[in-house]
């Protein structure tokens, strides 16, 4: 007996045929126990639900969301726990955003690199203390730093509140040359 070498024989379909069988048009079934929540897990994501309100309407926004995102981790459609972790970044950006001013201003590091390397920062902190350079914005650093907005803005803040950095009212503008002078020598007339 030889091995089968045609796709027809290695029980594949040949490139462009059609199939036999139609097309599915709806998902298998799940099984039984897929929807089935155990007591125990239920009555722990109600008792996160509870503390995530109490949270909220303490005004602890980041304890809410943080219940509201572990609550989301086992049920994604939880209408609540969308509502809290929703009203708890908007608090919490309108937070921070409020803290620092405005998002136009300029950071500028209080500590050289050597009281940098002193300090227990984490690698957010880290992230965000490398793009402070003297000349962008709050908001470009948030959008370029590689965190999460809302994690950024913290970061900034915390670094704020903590004199790390402190912030300038405008970015710092190079004057350029004027009349095509490149060198940054003055011109001079001759008479």
């Amino acid at each position: 007996m030889t091995a089968p070498t045609s796709p027809a024989e290695l029980g594949l379909e040949a490139p462009g045929s059609i199939r036999s069988e139609a097309p599915r048009s709806e998902p298998p079934p799940l099984p039984p126990n897929a929807s089935f929540i155990p007591p125990e897990r239920a009555a722990a994501d109600a008792a996160c639900a509870e503390r995530m309100i109490e949270r909220l309407a303490a005004g602890d926004y980041a304890g809410a969301l943080m219940a509201a995102e572990a609550l989301l981790v086992r049920q994604p459609r939880h209408a609540d726990a969308l509502d809290t972790a929703q009203i708890s970044r908007s608090e919490l950006r309108r937070m921070y955003v409020a803290r620092l001013g405005s998002l136009e201003r300029v950071p500028h590091l209080t500590i050289g690199p050597p009281g940098l390397l002193a300090l227990p920062l984490d690698f957010g902190a880290g992230f965000v203390c490398a793009r402070v350079d003297g000349s962008s914005t709050l908001a470009e650093i948030v959008e370029t730093c590689g965190l999460p907005k809302l994690d950024a803005l913290r970061v900034v803040s915390e670094l704020y509140l903590h004199r790390i950095v402190d912030l300038d009212d405008a970015p710092i503008t190079v004057e350029s040359p004027t009349d095509g002078d490149v060198s940054g020598t003055p011109a001079h007339e001759d008479a």
